[in-house]
């Protein structure tokens, strides 16, 4: 039986960030220049406007860079720097071990973002497998999420 004083630790970036050259950046302006002209075309401004706020929120969100963050598996719960997860706020974890991604996710009991991925950086996926089956059912699908997919795809 587990103690509630083991823990495992590390340090990873909030989030997978991808290094984006001029072409990305011309390509994304490209179409979402084309999108507003479209709804202009169509004479629906509401959409023109959206779709070149949404391209703009897009830059932003792309050149940020991610803090590298401290996590912590514990008996009690997960840290993700300083926001706690109590296991009984989470429904199941499984770990991702690809070329592209090496993260351990969980599926929170919430409505909204219920998927949180964690970064594994240098840390063993297997010890961290391990460990959390003490606390956690598994789930049986270990792949990439759709989302980690296409943004491995898209560089974002």
């Amino acid at each position: 039986m587990p103690t509630q004083n083991q823990t495992i630790s590390w340090q990873a970036p909030e989030f997978r960030h991808y290094e984006k050259n001029m072409g990305w950046y011309v390509t994304l302006i490209g179409i979402t220049i084309l999108i507003v002209g479209f709804f202009v075309i169509q004479q629906d401004l509401f959409a023109a406007i959206t779709s070149g706020i949404l391209g703009l929120v897009t830059i932003f969100f792309a050149r940020q860079k991610p803090e590298i963050v401290p996590i912590e598996l514990n008996g009690k719960g997960v840290y993700f720097g300083n926001v706690f997860f109590p296991y009984k706020q989470l429904k199941y974890f499984w770990v991702v071990s690809t070329p592209n991604h090496r993260t351990v996710n969980f599926h929170a009991a919430t409505y909204i973002n219920n998927v949180i991925i964690l970064e594994l950086e240098d840390q063993d996926p297997d010890e961290v497998h391990e460990f959390l089956s003490r606390y956690l059912p598994e789930h049986t699908e270990t792949s990439e999420t759709l989302i980690q997919k296409i943004s491995h795809k898209l560089k974002f």
